[in-house]
């Protein structure tokens, strides 16, 4: 599928408020190459609380039998979401999708996908790291919340202090507290300005991946 067409899809029908796509070298099981894309979605407009599960193979939705496929099983039995700080209740999609010349459906239906240990280890490996990019976004919002929150506070009680201490000490003019909530404003737009480009440094760290591998495979052919 590619990371710019599941991105792209991602942002359009989801509208997130953070996703990333990770999209593993090529590999193979008995004989068969095959690849494996994850992308991961946080919020957003569309998202209900609770984890979702997409999955496709060769770009065809498998929606029946979820609880037989191999990427319900890394999601539910393989993945710790408590170390990458992700609630149960947190609004997040994982949409997988296997792309192979021999997708190892489990049923004659084709419904859902065998767990192959290969193809196992990649999705872990994909979903892994698409949750450290999601719990890197998470503790930087962290930080912005807690500085808007700082910021409310000064501006809620520095211009009190300040006009107490000017009565107290029977000076005319208060205290130059007015730069200091500045400063702590600005600091709070960095950190801001810093979760909003954390997304696109994501995906493009998995871009430059994904370009190197490329460049691997057609040197070898």
């Amino acid at each position: 599928m590619g990371e710019v067409i599941l991105s792209t899809g991602i942002l359009k029908e989801l509208e997130p408020e953070f996703s990333t796509v990770v999209v593993r070298p090529p590999s193979s099981y008995s004989g068969f190459p095959f690849l494996v894309e994850v992308g991961l979605v946080y919020g957003g407009k569309v998202l209900e609380p609770g984890r979702k599960l997409l999955r496709f193979a060769n770009r065809i939705p498998l929606l029946y039998d979820e609880s037989s496929d191999v990427s319900f099983k890394v999601l539910n039995e393989e993945i710790d979401w408590r170390r990458y700080h992700v609630p149960e209740e947190a609004p997040v999609a994982v949409i997988t999708h296997i792309c192979s010349t021999k997708v190892p459906y489990k049923t004659v239906g084709k419904e859902y996908i065998a767990d192959r240990p290969e193809i196992e280890a990649e999705i872990r490996n994909a979903v892994r790291e698409a949750l450290r990019r999601l719990s890197l976004y998470l503790s930087k919002k962290g930080s912005m919340e807690a500085v808007q929150r700082k910021m409310n506070i000064y501006g809620k009680y520095l211009p009190l202090i300040a006009r107490f201490s000017q009565e107290l000490a029977g000076e005319k003019r208060p205290p130059k507290y007015k730069q200091l909530i500045a400063d702590e404003q600005e600091a709070a737009d960095v950190e801001e300005r810093a979760a909003q480009e954390l997304t696109v440094e994501a995906s493009g760290k998995s871009g430059v991946n994904d370009q190197i591998e490329q460049a691997k495979i057609e040197d070898y052919s």
